[in-house]
């Protein structure tokens, strides 16, 4: 199976609670379409692949807490949840773009950067 431009893979920490309702929360999530794969493994790690030009980690949280199960709280998982909704809106903000360079100059055929001379500017005084 190819891997899709926006697909990512993200490890969650869940908080402790039965290994059966860690499985049926990632059978559940397996129906939501965004959602590529989702398992829970002995230690409570969730890896979940999903395409995040459709849906979020905070997408995901929210899910979590619609199933009841809990995440693990500390800094250390805050911050990457905050990093993961960082890369996750860029991505999703590059799958919604409509293409093209970021200013009305094409790049120089010759492979020149296409910068304007700064001999041609006139400093007005």
């Amino acid at each position: 199976m190819s891997k899709g431009a926006f697909e990512l893979t993200r490890k969650i920490p869940l908080a402790q609670s039965a290994k059966e309702k860690w499985q049926t929360a990632a059978r559940q999530l397996m129906t939501v379409e965004p959602v590529i794969d989702a398992r829970v493994d002995q230690r409570g790690i969730l890896r979940i692949r999903y395409d995040a030009s459709a849906i979020g980690i905070h997408d995901i949280a929210s899910l979590l807490d619609e199933l009841g199960i809990p995440r693990n709280a500390d800094l250390w998982w805050k911050l990457k949840l905050a990093w993961f909704a960082y890369v996750d809106e860029n991505a999703r903000a590059n799958a919604h773009t409509s293409g093209g360079a970021c200013c009305n100059r094409p790049p120089a055929v010759n492979g020149a950067t296409g910068a304007v001379d700064v001999r041609e500017w006139h400093v007005h005084e």
